[in-house]
């Protein structure tokens, strides 16, 4: 969970089983608690980490509320064991035993949270994005990860995802050479997690799992289009009835769902296109 979400430890002992907000058109966040800072925050959450959060709530031992050591409320905490709390001690212990049998040495809670905002910075995210969603009140205590973004830590990470996509095995795409002329190269056939865009397609192996961002404008409520556009939308909406079905031959079901919400979304852009006039 640190390392999913960049929490401080004791952020994380003291989420709740509601930490999970789910907003309409903009994905799941967590919900992080007041602080070493006192301050409440949001982060947004991928489909890997709703899983683990799935995982945790089902495992933890059930008992009754616990007090809230800031307020004094009952609180049901994310992290229990035989009733209790778990102590950042006993947490700090855990992950040490563990990094030992993976003979990675010695490491601290603290270094997940790290290697969360070394991740982002190496991705590029901005500083404003980043002090929000590790809680940073000001410019300087995110700052200091920037200076980790130098060629060396570049070259390292660029390694690292290197091995990440050689174990993904190779993406086909229907671009690769064939000796057979006769194969089939529609990119709609490739056994991968297909996306269809307005301008072209995202093609992603079934390991990586679906995109968190998939047709994300579509969905989103400034999203507007006018009546020139409707061939494209027309077109972009046949891809995604050729995917659903792709994804229900494949018993993908969660994709054919994905598919047939965007089906309904590029209808409803349609039918609003038509009725809309061209800008001046």
């Amino acid at each position: 969970m640190q390392r999913a979400c960049g929490l401080r430890i004791g952020e994380l002992l003291d989420l709740e089983l509601d930490t999970v907000i789910d907003v309409p058109g903009a994905g799941s966040w967590l919900k992080v608690p007041l602080g070493k800072l006192d301050t409440e925050r949001m982060v947004p959450i991928d489909t890997e980490t709703l899983t683990l959060i799935d995982r945790i709530s089902t495992t933890r031992s059930p008992g009754r509320p616990l007090p809230h050591p800031r307020t004094g409320r009952p609180a049901d905490f994310l992290f229990t064991a035989h009733g209790h709390r778990l102590s950042q001690n006993r947490l700090r212990a855990e992950l040490d035993r563990a990094a030992g049998a993976a003979g990675l040495g010695h490491i601290t809670p603290h270094q997940l949270r790290h290697t969360y905002a070394t991740a982002l910075v190496n991705a590029g995210v901005s500083l404003q994005a980043l002090m929000v969603i590790l809680g940073h009140v000001s410019a300087e205590m995110s700052l200091r990860y920037a200076r980790l973004f130098d060629s060396t830590v570049r070259a390292e990470y660029e390694r690292a995802l290197s091995l990440a996509k050689s174990r993904l095995g190779p993406l086909p795409t229907p671009d690769r050479g064939t000796e057979d002329p006769d194969q089939d190269h529609d990119w709609r056939t490739t056994a991968t997690i297909k996306t269809v865009l307005a301008g072209g397609y995202c093609l992603r192996a079934p390991a990586q799992g679906p995109c968190a961002y998939a047709n994300l404008c579509e969905h989103c409520p400034a999203y507007r289009t006018t009546i020139e556009h409707i061939p494209v939308l027309t077109a972009q909406r046949d891809d995604a009835v050729a995917l659903a079905q792709d994804a229900t031959d494949r018993g993908w079901d969660a994709e054919t769902e994905r598919h047939l919400r965007l089906i309904t979304r590029l209808t409803t852009h349609i039918e609003q296109a038509a009725t809309r006039r061209t800008p001046a």
